[in-house]
C-alpha cells in the first residue's frame, strides 16, 4: 500500500531571498544558431562542474552560470525541424521537449547532467544526457544528446499510485551515487476515476543508464518506495511539487508552488523538508523587501560554498522577459530534526 504523508506549515522554518539575477546570455542572440537573447523559460537547476546549470522547457539551450555570474549559452541538439526554440508564435509549440527537472550524476567519463521531460503528453518523453569531457574545461566541448524514452515514461504512467490522473515529472534528486528520486506534480484534471497526486518514487540510476543505452533490449527500472503527499495550500490555492534537492542526513528540501489552474494566478511558492522519519513541513518564502515571495519556483539546488544558501529559478511564462535566478538563505531548522 502506498504511504501518504501530510505536510504541515512550520513557523520555525525560515527562508529569505538575498539575491536575484536576470539570465541574459553573455553572447547575445544568434539567428543562425536559433539562440534567443536570454533564458526564456527556466525549468530546472543543478550544480554541474563549476557552474549552475539551467535547463528550459521551450528552448534546447543549456545555460551555465559561472562564479562571475556570466550566463553562458551551450547549444543542445535541435529538434527534428532544426529549431532550438519553440513557441506558439512560431507554430512549433507542440515540438518542444518540455524539460522540467535535472540532476548531476556520475558517468563513465566524468559527471553527467541528466534532464527529464515532463511526460505530460506524447512527444514530451525525452531524457537529456550532457557528458563532460574531462580533458577539456571548455563548456563548448560538452557532449549532449536527447534520447527518446517512451518505454521509461510509459512505465511511470502505468503506476497510477505515482502519476494519479496525469503524469507530470517536475523534480529529481540524486539521493546517492545509485539512486534517483523523482517528483510528480499533481496538477492534472481528474480522469478515469483517478485524482491528481503529488508523489515521489525512487529508481536506480545504473538501471536507467543501462535502459537508455539499449531502450529496446533492457527494461526501464521499476519504481520503488512510491509515496503520496498532501502538501497543503497557500492563499486558498493547492500546493504542488516543483523541484527538490538533497540536504544530507536523509532530508530532502523541496519546493512547491500554488498556481490556480483556472485563472493561472500564482499565489506564491514554499520551501519544505521531507524528513527521514516521514514528517513533512514547509514555510512560505520571504522576498528581499520582507514581503511574501510570489514567484513560481521551477528548479532549485544548493550552493556549493555555503550550506545554508540555495539557488532557485523561476519562470514568469513570458518568453520576452529573461527568467531569473535567485539565492536564498535557509534557517537552521531545515537541517535539524523537528519533534513530532
Amino acid at each position: 500500500m502506498t504511504r501518504r504523508l501530510q505536510a504541515v506549515r512550520d513557523p520555525k522554518l525560515e527562508a529569505r531571498v538575498i539575491e536575484r539575477l536576470a539570465m541574459v546570455y553573455e553572447d547575445g542572440p544568434s539567428d543562425e544558431e536559433d539562440r534567443p537573447p536570454h533564458v526564456r523559460a527556466a525549468s530546472g537547476l543543478s550544480v554541474f562542474r563549476e557552474y549552475l546549470a539551467v535547463i528550459q522547457d521551450d528552448a534546447n539551450w543549456l545555460a551555465l552560470i559561472d562564479s562571475e555570474q556570466r550566463v553562458l549559452a551551450v547549444p543542445l541538439p535541435p529538434g527534428p525541424s532544426g529549431a532550438r526554440t519553440f513557441s506558439s508564435e512560431r507554430g512549433n509549440q507542440d515540438d518542444k521537449y518540455d524539460l522540467e527537472a535535472c540532476i548531476t550524476v556520475p558517468g563513465k567519463g566524468g559527471l553527467e547532467l541528466i534532464g527529464f521531460s515532463s511526460g505530460s503528453r506524447a512527444g514530451r518523453e525525452w531524457i537529456l544526457r550532457v557528458c563532460e569531457d574531462s580533458a577539456s574545461p571548455d563548456p563548448n566541448d560538452l557532449k549532449a544528446e536527447f534520447i527518446e524514452a517512451n518505454r521509461f515514461y510509459e512505465a511511470l504512467r502505468s503506476n497510477t499510485d505515482f502519476c494519479g490522473s496525469g503524469l507530470n515529472v517536475e523534480g529529481a534528486v540524486a539521493i546517492d551515487q545509485e539512486r534517483i528520486m523523482l517528483f510528480q506534480r499533481g496538477n492534472a484534471e481528474p480522469c478515469g476515476g483517478l485524482e491528481p497526486v503529488d508523489s515521489t518514487a525512487e529508481i536506480s540510476w545504473p538501471a536507467l543508464a543501462a535502459h537508455l543505452a539499449d531502450p529496446e533490449g533492457v527494461a526501464p527500472p521499476p519504481l520503488e518506495n512510491v509515496t503520496a503527499y498532501d502538501l497543503g495550500s497557500l492563499d486558498g490555492v493547492r500546493l504542488t511539487f516543483s523541484d527538490a534537492e538533497h540536504l544530507g542526513g536523509g532530508r530532502i528540501l523541496y519546493s512547491a508552488s500554488a498556481e490556480d489552474s483556472e485563472s493561472d494566478r500564482i499565489a506564491g511558492s514554499v520551501l519544505g523538508v521531507i524528513e527521514p522519519h516521514g514528517r513533512v513541513c514547509w514555510t512560505e518564502l520571504t522576498d528581499q523587501d520582507g514581503t511574501a515571495f510570489r514567484g513560481k519556483i521551477e528548479g532549485l539546488t544548493r550552493d556549493v560554498h555555503d550550506s545554508s544558501k540555495m539557488h532557485f529559478v523561476i519562470d514568469d511564462d513570458d518568453a520576452e522577459v529573461p527568467s531569473e535566478i535567485y539565492a536564498a538563505i535557509l534557517s537552521e531548522r531545515f537541517f535539524s530534526a523537528a519533534a513530532g
